[in-house]
């Protein structure tokens, strides 16, 4: 608890101090344990704060009591989202100090439930950075179109520390400015190829194609190949990756693409109900890659899909959230975050299996179990926010 006070105490309230009843510190402490056990809107923090009121006293000493829900949705709106995100950034350059060599995944996600009807009914996004070996979110920038996200990308790249570590990016960060300043901060690259990046598309596509025609020992591509087979679906992955040099210098000419040394082509053949379908997906590198390693990298990319967007919607409701006044969005969104990263690092529940591999709690039943047991819901205050001090 002392810790969460430290992190939220450095951020400046803005309020006007006339009227004002209620401390900040206050506020944002007793949202977290809100969202922590599973409460998502203003209402619902108001109201699990009033029927812990006595808790909250002993650990806060409150001023006035708890606040009423405007003063919740107030104090998110008038937070300076630069600010929160300040904090929330030193308190991550902490927890992930001297992790190189990682993988740092960026993907946007729509704010669907926070479209503005009177602004033409524009769906807000937020652009997030996920650190795939730990499986934490590591910070986020918002845009207001799906578009702006080539203009957000590379704001939240200069946000993070990425030296020796993998930034992977769908196609909409394929631009050739984005890999300069990944390059810039010493990271590399592994970045989908747009259909309409014109000839780097084209010529891939068919040196593959030309390539593969003939048989794969004959030629200097390596591949990697892998099976699964789940729900009635059986998938095949090819996985193919070669530092043709002549390649490289051909689609690289004028060395628009920062120190590319690699491409990359995973083929997925999806059998479903009798019927097949065959998808080619390319990739441009800038490091030398076997395909086992290209595969683990393309494949760890779904993480932030699966791992962290689709919890936020189903545990956080993020995608139902209509908060959209002035910075509520992005600092509930950040909240929320900050939440799912103390979920992810409390490990207490991990236990290996029969066969020795490592079992996890799921999230929804880490959120019940803080939410029913108090002796179960302290120590991610008391324990696991002390051992990742904030930068002074």
């Amino acid at each position: 608890m002392e810790r969460l006070k430290e992190i939220f105490g450095e951020i400046i309230d803005e309020r006007d101090i006339q009227g004002k009843r209620h401390c900040l510190m206050h506020i944002l402490v007793m949202s977290v344990c809100a969202i922590l056990c599973g409460y998502r809107d203003f209402e619902d923090i108001h109201d699990y704060s009033k029927a812990k009121e006595e808790w909250f006293d002993k650990h806060l000493r409150l001023w006035n009591g708890i606040p009423c829900s405007r003063t919740f949705n107030n104090v998110f709106r008038v937070i300076p989202a630069q600010s929160f995100l300040e904090i929330f950034m030193k308190w991550i350059k902490e927890i992930v100090k001297d992790r190189t060599g990682k993988q740092i995944i960026i993907d946007g996600k729509a704010m669907r439930g926070a479209a503005d009807k009177a602004q033409n009914g524009n769906i807000p996004y937020i652009v997030s950075a996920y650190l795939c070996e730990v499986g934490i979110s590591i910070g986020q920038v918002r845009c207001d179109e799906k578009s702006n996200e080539i203009t957000a990308i590379p704001e939240l790249i200069e946000l993070l520390e990425i030296e020796g570590c993998i930034i992977t990016i769908d196609a909409i960060g394929c631009q050739s400015k984005i890999v300069s300043q990944i390059v810039k901060q010493k990271g590399h690259y592994c970045l989908s190829v747009k259909e309409n990046q014109g000839n780097l598309y084209k010529d891939i596509e068919e040196y593959c194609k030309y390539a593969l025609s003939e048989p794969i020992e004959s030629t200097n591509i390596a591949y990697h190949v892998t099976r699964e087979f789940s729900h009635g679906r059986t998938e095949k992955r090819k996985y193919y990756v070669s530092s043709d040099e002549y390649l490289i210098s051909h689609i690289n000419d004028r060395n628009k693409w920062k120190n590319l040394k690699t491409v990359g082509m995973v083929e997925n053949t999806r059998v479903l109900d009798g019927k097949t379908t065959v998808k080619q997906k390319y990739y441009i590198l800038d490091i030398d890659v076997t395909a086992e390693r290209f595969a683990e990298i393309t494949r760890n990319h779904w993480r932030i899909e699966n791992n962290l967007h689709w919890i936020l919607d189903m545990f956080f409701r993020e995608d139902l959230s209509r908060t959209r006044k002035d910075n509520a969005l992005e600092n509930l969104s950040l909240l929320s975050k900050m939440c799912y990263n103390i979920i992810s690092l409390d490990t207490r529940y991990d236990t290996l299996n029969k066969n020795g591999n490592l079992k996890k709690l799921s999230v929804k039943r880490k959120i019940n179990r803080y939410n029913l047991y108090q002796n179960e819901f302290d120590p991610p205050l008391f324990s696991i926010l002390p051992h990742l001090p904030i930068i002074s």
